[in-house]
């Protein structure tokens, strides 16, 4: 089809009917073995796939395993030329990777070290490129990840100079916010036959599709071994009227059969929300296929939308666990666990051939106190190699191996810790399964690490809000009673502040003594202005059996003093930690039609309420033709991915619309008091970036032409009142 076909604005909806897949794991724990061994070489080869289809290597996977360690060597006579891997689609405005390689007349990859030189050529748009336009190669291939396209247009080509090969000019390609394909009509392929109708897919370019029935869309791209791949799926956010669950994502390798991993409902009955994969590591150098069908016990489909995002390949920077995939023994205690540093580490968990519980033990080694956060993402994309989805579960332990903290579902099924340390020394992470005898998965995962100094301000509290001790943002304070009562904190806060209060009791902080939540003897509580009236507010804690974030959170309405107050029947020791999460413009009263409709900033964020039954607040967007928008709403928990930390305290049950110049509904989700059917969420990329701040719903749409859009939000039973608020967000092409 032509490229102007593509990007044009209808997309059908049909309904459609998904069929099952078969489970490939063993290929996968190999291919992902090799992914530790050559992470930091990027010169592979691409021209077969590295796995004939019945999992042997092939032939080209044998010279493509020779060449590891770089390109052939150039001899006398060798004739060269330059290769330019480019993506279709790059976003216009924004970052986009070329790839551009030395090879010989049989295409091998040569080791060439030569700078290269890399210019738009002359196009009727007048577009500019920016970035790094000169590079040296390593070992035969250098990669331009910082070039930028300033306008939208099609037709584009890219010149490369160099001293050792010709100049040679790419493909065309296009800069567009947004690409749409037609109905895919092929018949899916015979098992283990790789697809053969695969449209690309291009990073960071929304692409929406229609499913028809009983079919399965499948999309092609090419990435570098190492790249971190992520994908978020856009149905009961885009078109909620036609889905009645989402889109099921499955990510095959280079061989086109061999599945990596499949994102989609955990069982038949698990509530639709909009799948996608958080960060997938991709083992070898080719083009890998992503299918998209419908989800399980799903009659119902329309249009959707993917995003593709590749982040690339960071080397040395991602530590490795050292026990090979498939196998067990090496780090299982605290006597034989890994070294962790700060950042970022990929592993792999394995469940024995018993279903025994099996551990992964890290060491970390802490110098002063420190506030640790520590995150693993495994669930968050799916099952692996097409497997039961892997439930896991996180463990901060001290050198006695007394548990400080013990996680299982923070991200949806992804567990977290949020831990201060106060005593230096060596403590161990232990990554284990959630106990349950179907939990038989195995899975890569990916833990990352971040020790925060932390450096508390030793303060009591006033005995009345007319004495309160000043408090302000981002600050640690370490706090005792030395009697039973009551003790207060003062801060200033602006109207639209999304604030949370972290409440460090024992379960939260090393060597503090109170247990703080509104069931126990003691607790904190956010105050209004007057010092007395507690706050509407969503608050989240632990239990005896799991280890959970302790907060008080809500969005403030006015500017003002506002308070803390600490209620304990004992004597004891806390902390309090203040954050502001953000910070939203405030609506403007009268916003009650599209014509008194506020405009929201730049920043993308306002806040407001529904202060009166049948109150309508309408706010405007701009969008560019063909952008992907998304609407998010904070208010209380949602129905399907969100947790009491996603809890604001607002009454508010939230319908959202997005309406077009004529007022036509484009796009819009709704919650209600009878039930979480109809609440489009996605669990994967959390709003807020402090640990599964996801919003209670969103809604998403692609602009047809550029101009302004509407938003109105509303109670979906029509009512209101001073706590039925919220915080809304705006983004594009996310």
């Amino acid at each position: 089809m032509n490229t102007e076909a593509k990007h044009q604005d209808q997309v059908a909806m049909k309904p459609a009917r998904s069929k099952g897949d078969s489970v490939k794991r063993m290929k996968l724990a190999l291919a992902i073995g090799m992914s530790v061994a050559v992470l930091a070489n990027q010169g592979c080869d691409r021209a077969e796939p590295i796995f004939s289809q019945n999992g042997s290597a092939t032939g080209a996977a044998k010279g493509f395993l020779a060449r590891m360690a770089g390109g052939l060597a150039l001899k006398k006579g060798d004739q060269l030329s330059f290769r330019i891997d480019l993506s279709p689609d790059v976003p216009p405005g924004q970052p986009f990777r070329v790839e551009v390689s030395y090879r010989n007349s049989a295409g091998d990859l040569m080791d060439v070290s030569e700078r290269v030189e890399i210019k738009l050529n002359k196009n009727p748009a007048g577009a500019r490129l920016g970035g790094t336009l000169s590079r040296a190669t390593v070992k035969g291939v250098v990669t331009f990840n910082d070039l930028v396209i300033d306008k939208v247009g099609e037709g584009y080509t890219l010149n490369v100079h160099g001293p050792k090969a010709p100049d040679v000019t790419s493909a065309a390609f296009a800069a567009a916010f947004s690409v749409v394909e037609p109905p895919q009509t092929a018949p899916p392929p015979p098992p283990n036959v790789p697809p053969t109708s695969a449209q690309p897919i291009s990073p960071n370019v929304p692409l929406f599709a229609s499913l028809v029935p009983g079919h399965v869309d499948y999309y092609v791209f090419h990435a570098q071994v190492g790249d971190i791949l992520s994908v978020s799926s856009f149905a009961n956010r885009l078109d909620i009227n036609n889905w009645d669950t989402s889109v099921r994502l499955r990510l095959f390798a280079p061989d086109g059969t061999t599945e990596i991993a499949r994102s989609g409902a955990t069982n038949p009955d698990a509530k639709g929300v909009d799948n996608g994969f958080s960060m997938v590591r991709l083992p070898v150098e080719g083009d890998y296929f992503l299918a998209c069908d419908l989800d399980q016990q799903g009659f119902l489909s329309g249009a959707y939308g993917v995003v593709m995002k590749l982040l690339p390949n960071l080397g040395a920077i991602v530590q490795t666990e050292n026990e090979p995939a498939g196998s067990t023994g090496q780090n299982d205690s605290q006597a034989t666990a890994q070294p962790f540093l700060p950042g970022v580490l990929y592993g792999h968990f394995d469940t024995p051939a018993n279903n025994a519980t099996a551990s992964d033990f890290y060491k970390i080694a802490l110098a002063r106190p420190s506030r640790v956060r520590i995150d693993l993402t495994a669930a968050r994309n799916g099952a692996a190699y097409g497997d039961v989805t892997w439930d896991p579960r996180l463990e901060l332990q001290d050198a006695s191996g007394a548990v400080l903290w013990s996680n299982d579902n923070t991200y949806g099924l992804d567990p977290a810790v949020d831990y201060i340390v106060t005593g230096p020394g060596t403590y161990y992470v232990r990554v284990t399964r959630a106990e349950s005898p179907s939990n038989t998965g195995a899975s890569p995962y990916f833990l990352s690490y971040l020790p925060i100094p932390y450096f508390p301000v030793a303060q009591g509290g006033g005995a009345s809000a007319a004495t309160a001790t000043p408090i302000r943002y981002g600050a640690e304070v370490s706090g005792s009673s030395a009697v039973a009562g009551d003790q207060y904190f003062a801060f200033g806060g602006t109207a639209g502040d999304v604030v949370a209060l972290a409440v460090e009791d024992r379960t939260q902080l090393q060597g503090a003594t109170l247990l703080m939540t509104p069931s126990s003897g003691a607790d904190a509580v956010l105050l209004g202005t007057d010092g007395v009236t507690a706050l509407a507010a969503g608050s989240a804690f632990g239990t005896a059996a799991e280890s959970k974030f302790n907060v008080r959170q809500t969005i403030l309405q006015a500017t003002g003093t506002y308070f803390v107050r600490v209620r304990s029947a004992t004597s004891g020791r806390f902390g309090l930690r203040l954050e502001r999460l953000a910070a939203t413009e405030r609506e403007a009263e009268p916003n009650d039609s599209a014509a008194q409709a506020n405009a929201i900033a730049p920043s993308g964020w306002i806040s407001g309420a529904i202060g009166a039954a049948g109150d309508r607040d309408h706010f405007r967007i701009h969008a560019e033709a063909g952008q992907l928008m998304t609407v998010s709403l904070l208010a209380a928990p949602g129905a399907a991915s969100g947790t009491s930390l996603s809890d604001w305290g607002s009454a508010l049950m939230p319908k959202l619309e997005v309406r077009g110049a004529q007022g036509e509904v484009l796009s819009w989700s709704a919650a209600d008091r009878r039930g979480g059917f109809n609440f489009a969420e996605s669990a994967q990329h959390p709003l807020l970036p402090l640990l599964d701040r996801s919003p209670m719903i969103q809604t998403s749409f692609r602009a047809a032409a550029a101009g302004d859009y509407e938003v109105v939000v509303s109670d979906a039973d029509g009512q209101g009142g001073p706590t039925y608020f919220y915080a809304l967000n705006v983004s594009g092409n996310q």
